[in-house]
């Protein structure tokens, strides 16, 4: 599992796949090495949001069906902040970076997982920002935040994080 998810960082700096191709792959992979304490029933989706304007386009498509700790993921885009609940996984587009702090504190209550690309995302009290460190996409965690919305990481997803705010 670790090696998919190192296998990607490091297509990542060799291929020519566009930037969010590669968040897309992490994205996913995020999802396997994150459990939530309380998990829903299996027979419950694993529902991914992309809140504000979608960068990701069609990338997220494949995830539709694949499974992480035995639920189905599914897409759904809300149409406002206040439709986020039933999110598992959410991702903060940049056009919603304004209302960040009422975003995070609503996740965190719900216990949701929260990405995005934001400067300072994780900083700012995200779970998993995505940083460019020249050419590569990599990622910082805020474990202090996912220990708040009730959310453990895998020690393998800790030790290939750019940062670990503690």
């Amino acid at each position: 599992m670790v090696v998919l998810l190192c296998g990607g960082l490091l297509q990542a700096q060799a291929s020519v796949r566009s930037e969010y191709e590669v968040k897309a792959a992490f994205l996913y992979n995020f999802t396997r090495f994150i459990n939530w304490n309380e998990p829903p029933s299996e027979d419950v989706p694993l529902t991914v949001c992309v809140l504000g304007n979608d960068p990701f386009e069609d990338l997220l498509e494949p995830l539709v069906g694949r499974r992480a700790h035995g639920r189905f993921l599914q897409l759904r885009a809300p149409n406002s902040r206040s439709d986020i609940d039933g999110c598992h996984v959410l991702y903060i587009s940049q056009s919603e970076s304004s209302y960040l702090p009422a975003i995070l504190d609503e996740a965190t209550r719900q216990g949701m997982l929260t990405i995005s690309d934001i400067p300072g995302f994780a900083q700012r009290g995200g779970i998993v920002g995505y940083v460019k460190q020249g050419n590569v996409i990599r990622f910082e965690i805020n474990l202090l935040a996912a220990n708040a919305a009730g959310l453990n990481i895998n020690s393998r997803l800790l030790e290939l994080a750019a940062k670990v705010i503690r």
